[in-house]
């Protein structure tokens, strides 16, 4: 009897631990989305059981807040923010209804064209996603003939026999020394916006192929023409951020196309090199960060060429363990660094466009570089050891939120904890508290913002759906209701995003204005803001909520001058902060209910467009008629289809950093004024727009401009000022002085915009990046 009484209490203390270990898991999650602290009944000795994932998380965690977005006041909020976190497995059928109501856009045309644009998409693409837009403009290369576009515009698999490109790229050929410039300011911005290459063997193999050739007798050697075709890319890279040169300089372009071309010389569909690699990923950077024009034909490139570089990476086994083949340490982490450059960049575009992947983890044996192995040059590898590291982990959001079914809360609980507990490298946090006043470095400043921009845009997708869920079912106190701290997190993750942005703009204003990634995180962000006041205008969260969205108002304001993404937002995030002043001071709009309609569609809910009118093809075979104005007829088939172009919420790249010691917002203004630079440097043409109305939907105009408004390709180097030395240590402020734009000659068609019955859904539970 003694014995099976001891058994018992063995048995009921077993029990009991247990089940204190899953209570103190669940508050630690709870916890985790308040503060970056721990539960005061968590410190101690033991800690929580970890959580199980399918892939452990690292060990610490350095991504520990210093500072916190301002609260609200503390004698309205609730005692209790949300609930804990369900621990079934399964979600309930009502909550799965709601979820998979979050599926994206499909947008479907009169000729059979459609286009799919995710939960995850990025907020500019779900913009235009209705819009029928005039055909992309190509920018005029005057230093290239006919015959070379014509050769760099066909398929990257035809061998390119031409004789008559060479004496086009000659001429584009730049002196010795300007050529030296350009390497040395890719190799800087290689810090933060690319992984660079190895500086010796750009310097003493490839640039001697184009200006000392007689040093070589086998020029038809195939990594040699991968070289060549490398090193233009370097050319496009560099001059699309040299600050001294007008934004989307024609002379990039021409860069990119003689690329193609070398390319072509030796198809690295029958000889793939690593170099031939490294060049197709610069190429789809290229078009992403080149991408000014509302129809995004650049980013959706950009999707399809890193697809197919990744498609080549594996014929050639980068996805395998190197080591099986006895290949020595250089040559494996070489092809480590080339699959982990694809496997991230394969990661954020597809999560920017809410598709999925083309690398599947599950099948990837390559280690991910270590810090040492990442370094190819004299700049530190952290970064983009982060970087690669952290891909491991949007795989697994990405493979939980965007599957054929929703995730419990549980489960997307255990994933924000393994995005806030991944670690980040201290020299990479924001410093909080007050700090002396220095200058930082350029490269460490963008390092941060980005860590940032990654890290917390994962969270803002993670939570969406249940952010949306809340805002709609609890609209007089979604921090009260079961999803509450999703609303809290998003509202977290969206400051923390702006205030860094904000940061980063005042310290380099020229390079910020010009990556248009970091334009579109924050219209995200502000969206969700807007959505909150807008649904909750009686929650707490809404006055500080539009304290921010004046803020982001203001430097969209001021950087439209410089930025063309920020110029053709700039209508919209005034339409988003006129419609959230109007809902704080109660005042009753006859088109509110679009208005709601149109922020869900922006927010990932599932949403068919059927648009009304074509737009014009070009026919070689005859004349192109001349257009005078817009030309739309009846849609009869449910199933006739408006062409839309590029869609991603943002594939943001989460990181957890320490958060900035920015100050807090003080009390919304009066009058709601926010002042800010005009908008400068623009010119739009008053075309006509065609209607894209999607089905059973009432009309509503989001405020978007009627035209195009982004600027040609400036041709040339005209009106650039003199090369200036370029500053390697990375210390001093680039020169943010631009040269003005180019009235645009691709209008674009604007039609109502409008956003369909549905019930709320959770959008997405992970991005990018």
């Amino acid at each position: 009897m003694l014995s099976e009484a001891r058994r018992k209490t063995a048995a009921d203390a077993e029990q009991l631990r247990k089940r204190v270990s899953e209570l103190e898991g669940a508050l630690q999650r709870l916890q985790a989305t308040v503060s970056d602290d721990p539960h005061p009944l968590l410190r101690g000795d033991k800690a929580p059981a970890p959580i199980r994932l399918e892939d452990p998380p690292p060990a610490s965690s350095s991504s520990a807040s210093g500072s916190t977005p301002p609260q609200a006041d503390s004698s309205s909020s609730p005692t209790t923010i949300g609930s804990t976190p369900p621990q079934t497995e399964e979600a309930s059928d009502e909550e799965a209804d709601s979820l998979d109501a979050y599926v994206g856009t499909l947008t479907l045309g009169t000729r059979g064209e459609a286009r799919f644009f995710g939960q995850t998409s990025r907020s500019e693409y779900l913009i235009h996603a209705p819009e029928r837009l005039a055909a992309y403009a190509p920018p005029t290369l005057p230093r290239l003939t006919n015959i070379s576009i014509d050769e760099a515009n066909k398929e990257l698999d035809v061998f390119c026999t031409s004789n008559d490109v060479a004496d086009d790229i000659m001429k584009c050929l730049p002196p010795i020394s300007k050529a030296m410039h350009l390497c040395e300011m890719f190799f800087e911005y290689s810090k933060f916006l690319w992984f660079p290459v190895p500086r010796d063997y750009i310097m003493d193999e490839v640039i001697p192929l184009f200006y000392h050739p007689e040093a070589y007798t086998d020029k038809c050697h195939v990594a040699k023409k991968h070289g060549i075709a490398l090193l233009c890319m370097i050319f496009a890279l560099a001059m699309l951020f040299d600050t001294n040169m007008p934004p989307y300089a024609a002379e990039a372009h021409e860069w990119y196309l003689i690329a193609r071309i070398a390319l072509r010389w030796a198809p690295p569909a029958y000889d793939t090199t690593l170099a031939s690699l490294q060049a197709l990923i610069y190429m789809s950077l290229y078009l992403e960060m080149s991408d000014c024009e509302p129809a995004h034909t650049g980013s959706h490139k950009a999707w399809m060429q890193i697809r197919q570089a990744t498609s080549l990476g594996q014929s050639i086994g980068l996805h395998v363990n190197s080591r099986k083949w006895q290949l020595d340490h250089e040559a494996a982490a070489k092809r480590g660094r080339i699959f982990w450059q694809l496997a991230t960049y394969d990661a954020w575009l597809s999560f920017g466009y809410g598709r999925p992947p083309s690398i599947s983890l599950s099948f990837v044996d390559c280690d991910v570089p270590k810090e040492a192995d990442a370094v190819v040059n004299e700049e530190d590898g952290t970064y983009h050891a982060w970087c690669w590291q952290f891909t491991r982990v949007m795989h697994a959001v990405m493979t939980a939120t965007s599957g054929a079914k929703p995730p419990t809360y549980a489960k997307v609980f255990e994933l924000d904890r393994r995005i806030r507990d991944f670690p980040v490298p201290p020299a990479l946090r924001i410093p909080c508290g007050p700090q002396e006043k220095k200058v930082e470095p350029i490269a460490l400043t963008m390092q941060r913002l980005l860590v940032t921009v990654h890290k917390e845009t994962t969270l803002l997708n993670l939570h969406r759906p249940y952010f949306s869920l809340a805002v709609k079912e609890a609209s007089d106190d979604p921090l009260r209701h079961k999803y509450g701290a999703s609303v809290l997190s998003i509202y977290r993750s969206a400051w923390r995003i702006l205030t860094t942005m904000q940061s980063a703009y005042r310290a380099a204003p020229g390079i910020t204005s010009r990556y248009g990634l970091v334009w579109s995180h924050s219209l995200a962000c502000a969206i969700l803001l807007c959505l909150l006041i807008t649904r909750a205008s009686k929650s707490t969260l809404a006055a500080p909520c539009l304290i921010e969205l004046d803020k982001i108002c203001a430097l969209f304001e001021d950087a439209a001058g410089q930025s063309q993404v920020a110029s053709n937002n700039l209508e919209v995030i005034r339409k988003l902060r006129k419609q959230a002043q109007t809902a704080m001071t109660n005042v009753r709009v006859d088109d509110a209910a679009a208005i709601a309609q149109e922020l869900d569609r922006l927010g990932g809910k599932t949403q068919l467009i059927q648009t009304v009118g074509e737009r014009e093809l070009h026919c070689p075979s005859r004349p192109t008629p001349v257009k005078t104005g817009p030309t739309s007829f009846e849609v009869t088939s449910m199933f006739a289809e408006g062409n839309t172009y590029g869609a991603q919420l943002q594939p943001t790249v989460a990181l957890d950093t320490d958060m900035l010691s920015f100050d807090a917002p003080g009390p919304v203004n009066g009058n709601g004024n926010v002042n800010g630079a005009q908008l400068n440097g623009f010119q739009t043409n008053g075309n006509g727009h065609m209607n894209g109305v999607p089905m059973d939907a009432a009309p509503f105009d989001f405020g978007f401009p009627l035209s195009g408004g982004f600027p040609d390709m400036v041709q040339g180097q005209a009106g650039a000022p003199p090369m200036a030395d370029f500053d390697l240590s990375g210390g001093v402020a680039w020169d943010p002085s631009l040269n003005g734009w180019l009235p645009s000659n691709a209008d674009f068609l604007q039609p109502n915009v409008a956003d369909a019955e549905a019930t709320w859904q959770a959008l997405v539970e992970q991005l990018g990046i």
